[in-house]
């Protein structure tokens, strides 16, 4: 059971997939009954599995396309075959007898798919100037809508400064092994490190903000991340980590037929419109993101929307971070 729990529901469709996919592959070359590959030497195991690995790329198991599949899926699909039969088996047929080094012909043929496949196309960091586009629609919008535009103001501007994945604050398809935010992940306190969190009432004389991240890729548990509140001297005005949560959470607060029991377990990304509780996915995060940035223009912003995505949030926090002199190697080991 631990070893079940040890993985993500969407790594173990991952497996089963490649598993699938080697079943079939050995059907079309008639090793059906040698599945192990147990008749063969070590060099005509490796030959196998990467005829196997061009079987892959060639779309042999999935849908019709004129485009090769990724170098990156075809290594994953392989590495998930090499995790099954170590487990069963003992030993890893794509690596040199007796050693954790990947056989050299496997080695060259992942280098080559990486060098044909097109080049990554990267999402474009967000400007501080999108996100005041969204506290100013927020300001206008209509009854109908208001808490909706609010939510997103708020997410977003909290996200930026802690450069958070968009599944620690909306909803995403899949299982995560990151942990939605709730409103116990939120800590604040005063300018004299008075703890405040328990009091609505006098949080507007928060002057931090901490944020507990239960789990996040990094596999560090319950990481926890301050911000300080920001001056309005400075300029900045909405945008400001502890102004946006201290809003986000009153809120929260304010809604008093929440679907939730314990105001401590309420997400962060609950909203209520037109009489209707929901939590906010991240298709409508792209939407409106791409909606703004349109609204903005090429000629304000430097990008379309068909540059930006979910991660441009992410990306716009460490663009922030870098611009304002943090160095280089401590944004890499922030994760």
């Amino acid at each position: 059971m631990q070893r079940e729990m040890g993985i993500t529901k969407g790594t173990k469709d991952k497996e089963k997939r490649a598993w699938n996919h080697w079943i079939e592959y050995t059907k079309c070359i008639g090793f059906q009954d040698d599945i192990w590959l147990k008749l063969l030497t070590p060099d005509h195991q490796t030959t196998i599995i990467g005829a196997f690995a061009a079987a892959l790329r060639r779309r042999h198991f999935s849908k019709p396309d004129t485009s090769d599949l990724a170098a990156g899926t075809v290594q994953e699909t392989i590495a998930k075959l090499d995790e099954i039969f170590r487990t069963n088996l003992g030993y890893n047929p794509t690596h040199i007898p007796g050693t954790e080094e990947l056989h050299p012909a496997l080695s060259r043929q992942f280098k080559e798919m990486k060098n044909m496949d097109p080049g990554e196309k990267q999402q474009r960091a967000l400007l501080v100037y999108v996100y005041r586009k969204f506290h100013r629609m927020a300001a206008v919008s209509p009854d109908t809508s208001r808490d909706l535009d609010k939510a997103l103001a708020e997410l977003l501007t909290l996200a930026f400064f802690f450069c958070m994945r968009s599944c620690e604050y909306f909803d995403v398809q899949g299982e995560q092994r990151t942990k939605l935010l709730c409103v116990k992940n939120l800590r604040f306190y005063t300018s004299d490190n008075r703890y405040i969190s328990g009091n609505i009432e006098y949080l507007h004389l928060a002057a931090m903000v901490s944020i507990t991240f239960e789990f996040q890729k990094r596999d560090i548990r319950n990481d926890i991340i301050s911000h300080q509140r920001l001056n309005d001297k400075q300029g900045m005005g909405e945008m400001c980590p502890v102004r946006a949560t201290v809003l986000l959470v009153q809120r929260l607060y304010s809604y008093t037929n929440s679907p939730y029991k314990k105001f401590q377990d309420t997400p962060i990304n609950l909203v209520l419109v037109q009489r209707e509780y929901y939590t906010i996915p991240s298709s409508l995060l792209l939407q409106r993101i791409r909606l703004v940035v349109d609204c903005l223009g090429f000629e304000k912003l430097g990008f379309t929307s068909a540059d930006v995505g979910t991660h441009s949030n992410r990306s716009g926090g460490a663009i922030g971070m870098f611009l304002a002199g943090t160095p280089v190697y401590t944004i890499m080991l922030m994760g």
